[in-house]
Order: structure tokens, then C-alpha cells, then sequence
């Protein structure tokens, strides 16, 4: 895996992209499937899908904080249908907003659900699930396969924060360049597996481990040093 180092940028070369589509013309272009909650983190596999909405062109490894409710800053957003849109910030380059869910009927900006209604929830480059996340959904090429983590935190990539954060800002370079020029399209969230609610052993993640693997993202391949 060729690491690009100092990777700041997120879709520097791209044009300003068009405006939002209608609902109505806005296919299903990424379907995210949260296999773990542990408490401390969520990861997911993103699955973004042709124009026919079903063929697969590549799968991403997320990181998003654990689900708490859908409160603010703490919680991830709900499992439900969103409008996502091509969306440019001086802090985190070209990423995407997720501007309305089903469960709020798509309101601009109104992430609803559980009692909490919020806003500004993005897809932008990141490796794990710190406070600063605040609700926002980080892709990466793969998942953590260290244990020399600060803390419980394991998130994707490669160690704690070099080359993880490369590896999560190739990763949306990878997404914006498939989807940046639609201006608007359709997400899907579910949740296949929680493992609070079964009788596994955390510490072996047998079942994330599965799913990872049937994506091909694990193992993490890189072997540089820190």
C-alpha cells in the first residue's frame, strides 16, 4: 500500500461542483453498514455503489463515535435514508454534508431522530473516534489491526496517528472522486451487528473480524514504521 505522506488536502484539483439534484433524480450511491458499537467507537463498512445502485465498486472501512442517543457532538447520527451533497470547507477540503434524514423528512440541515434534532454532519477524512468527531463519519482505506492504541481507540489505518490520517485522507480522495461531481445522491445507514447486545468476547471482535475480512479490509497491510 503506497502511502502519500503529508496528504493535506482533500480534492484540491476539482472543479466546484454542480448543484444538489432534485430528491427525486438522487440515487442510492452509498450504503454504510455499522458491524461494530463497543462503547468507545463505531466502525462500519461503506459500500459505494454504481448508478444501477447495487453493483459494489469499492468498499471503505468508517470510524464514527458510539451511538449515544443521537445527541449532539457525542453520539453518531441514526441508522436511517439521508441526502448527501458535495460540500467544500477551509478545515476539512472537499467532503460531503449529509443535509436531511428520512426520519425528519429530509428538513436542510436536520438530522432527526431519538428525541435530538442536528446539523453540519459530514463525511471528511479522519482515523479515529475522538471528541472532535462530533457525529461525522471518517473513511478509511482499511481498518486498525494494531494493539498499540491509546486507550481504546482503534479506529482505521495504522497506528495512532501516522500514516492512519494519510491513509483515511486517500480514502476520501477516493470517495470524492467517484461522487463529487454528482453534486447530490442518496446514503443508506443500517446496522448489521451489535456486540454489546450478544455473547462474544470483545476482545476477540470475531465477528467484525469476519465482516472485515469479507471486504478485504483486513488485514492492514502496512508495515513501515511509526
Amino acid at each position: 500500500m503506497n502511502i502519500t505522506p503529508r496528504q493535506i488536502t482533500v480534492g484540491q484539483s476539482l472543479p466546484t461542483p454542480p448543484p444538489p439534484l432534485t430528491p427525486s433524480e438522487e440515487l442510492l450511491r452509498v450504503r454504510l453498514s455499522r458491524i461494530l458499537d463497543d462503547g468507545t467507537q463505531t466502525l462500519g463498512i461503506m459500500d459505494v455503489l454504481g448508478t444501477d445502485e447495487n453493483q459494489i465498486l469499492f468498499s471503505l472501512a468508517t470510524v464514527e463515535l458510539p451511538y449515544k442517543g443521537n445527541q449532539p457532538k457525542v453520539s453518531c447520527i441514526p441508522t436511517d435514508n439521508y441526502r448527501v451533497v458535495s460540500y467544500a470547507t477551509g478545515k476539512w477540503g472537499n467532503c460531503f454534508w449529509l443535509i436531511g434524514n428520512e426520519k425528519g423528512n429530509y428538513v436542510e440541515n436536520q438530522i432527526s431522530g431519538d428525541g435530538f434534532t442536528r446539523g453540519s454532519i459530514l463525511i471528511h477524512a479522519g482515523s479515529k473516534a475522538t471528541s472532535n468527531l462530533q457525529g461525522c463519519i471518517s473513511p478509511g482505506l482499511k481498518f486498525n489491526a494494531q494493539t498499540n492504541q491509546r486507550g481504546n481507540q482503534k479506529g482505521t489505518g495504522m497506528y495512532y496517528l501516522s500514516p492512519s490520517k494519510e491513509q483515511s485522507k486517500q480514502a476520501m480522495n477516493r470517495l470524492v472522486s467517484t461522487l463529487w461531481n454528482i453534486g447530490s445522491f442518496k446514503m443508506e445507514i443500517n446496522d448489521i451487528d451489535d456486540l454489546r447486545t450478544q455473547n462474544i468476547n470483545y476482545s476477540s471482535y470475531e465477528r467484525f473480524e469476519r465482516l472485515a475480512l469479507s471486504k478485504n479490509l483486513l488485514p492492514n497491510p502496512y508495515t513501515g514504521p511509526k
